[in-house]
């Protein structure tokens, strides 16, 4: 294809236009590349489309709900990443040496699974690039962590999306997705259920369940996991977090419903999906609509992204029969 390099080379706004296509096409949506980059659902339109009758090439797929990349967008935005990466690190140093910040610190709330799972890489490569930053985490659940957030005593919450009645935030706070995740039956790999590809309301019952302390496991409905598996459990212990749960379900004391985003590859457990009960479940950062990030907060933000925007997260732990059978012998 030729392309008329007189016309790129001369046209103004590259930066803008530049930057609209990458936060698109990462985030595989305009509209929340306009709110990531604090402009109006046009004007990040806009910038794509001059890009686009520039290049003379198709970017995005607009067919569906979300828009994804072409092969011509794909090979635009290996090209692209980089170099709006390295601008946004090159603004958020100098942002952070002329306000003083890399010796400063960052408060941020997260639940439990964020605490313990999501943030510990994140925060590890965080501190390598920001030695002087203390960063405070306060583990909080989703209605405590938006009452900290909007007394500003955090900058953001990362939590699970939870369906909460508009006088609790008003219009104060926006919800941007991570990636989703799924409920899971963890199980001990000796247990008669393990290996399962699938399980019955009725089967799950007639097993001792264990589940989390008070009413803090909830799904994207609002509803608690008891109630939206809509059957009466034989619930025998109660454990706070879900690291002690699930030692308890190794010991083989009960089975448990547990966020597939708190499974690691390390967990002797055997996992059945439970998507034919539950939804998918969304995990995201809730964040001030009225209020701009920290540098340095901002910075953490980025990090967020980069490792999980867009997964699907499940655990590596689920096995079929066989592999069960030859880890329960180990």
């Amino acid at each position: 294809m030729a392309v008329n390099r007189q016309r790129i080379y001369h046209k103004r706004d590259r930066l803008k236009q530049l930057r609209a296509f990458y936060y698109a096409a990462r985030l595989n949506s305009i509209t929340q590349a306009a709110e990531r980059l604090g402009l109006s659902q046009p004007a990040v339109s806009l910038h794509v489309r001059e890009l686009e009758h520039e290049l003379e090439a198709v970017l995005f797929d607009r067919g569906g709900p979300r828009i994804s990349l072409t092969r011509a967008g794909e090979t635009l935005y290996r090209l692209v990443a980089p170099l709006v990466e390295g601008v946004n690190d090159l603004l958020l140093n100098f942002a952070e040496q002329l306000q003083d910040t890399a010796t400063g610190e960052v408060n941020i709330g997260a639940g439990h699974g964020g605490t313990a799972y999501l943030l510990p890489p994140l925060l590890r490569e965080f501190r390598e690039s920001h030695p002087g930053v203390r960063v405070h985490v306060k583990r909080c659940f989703v209605r405590e962590g938006l009452r900290l957030l909007l007394a500003d005593e955090i900058e953001f919450l990362t939590a699970p999306q939870e369906s909460l009645p508009k006088k609790t935030t008003g219009d104060k706070v926006r919800y941007r997705e991570l990636f989703t995740y799924e409920l899971v039956l963890a199980t001990p790999l000796d247990h008669a259920l393990a290996g399962r590809e699938s399980v019955s309301r009725e089967e799950a019952t007639t097993w001792p369940m264990i589940m989390p302390t008070g009413d803090t496991f909830s799904t994207q409905s609002g509803k608690s996991v008891l109630q939206a598996f809509g059957v009466e459990f034989n619930v025998v212990i109660q454990a706070g977090g879900w690291g002690a749960i699930k030692r308890y379900v190794e010991a083989g004391l009960g089975i448990a419903i547990i966020p597939s985003v708190c499974i690691t590859d390390k967990d002797p457990l055997s996992i059945i999906p439970l998507n034919q009960h539950f939804d998918v479940q969304s995990y995201g950062v809730y964040l001030r609509a009225d209020k701009r990030l920290s540098p340095v907060a901002e910075r953490l933000y980025e990090l967020m992204e980069q490792h999980y925007s867009g997964r699907h997260i499940m655990p590596a732990t689920a096995a079929t029969s066989g592999e069960v059978a030859a880890r329960a012998v180990k």
